[in-house]
């Protein structure tokens, strides 16, 4: 599952089923466009990806291995606005 918080959701709706064995393949699949997913080839610094709740940072990153019942949600910083702004 992915959910989509704050301005990403202009991208689909909040809660969508998508999947993959990793952070990275339910990424390269969600509506979210990758330019702004991956700008430079990596993950955007804007955005926060979690999974159950933990930051990606703290497990294995993109490569972080997912099961089918995990949830995967992604948003962009309240501090810094949206990407460029």
């Amino acid at each position: 599952m992915l959910k989509l918080l704050g301005g990403l959701r202009r991208f689909g709706a909040r809660e969508q089923s998508v999947s993959g064995t990793t952070v990275a393949a339910v990424l390269n699949e969600s509506p979210v466009p990758r330019v702004l997913l991956f700008p430079d080839g990596q993950l955007n610094g804007d955005l926060e990806v979690l999974v159950n709740g933990r930051n990606i940072a703290f497990l294995g990153g993109l490569d972080t291995p997912l099961a089918e019942e995990d949830r995967v949600t992604i948003f962009l910083h309240g501090a810094r606005g949206y990407p460029g702004g």
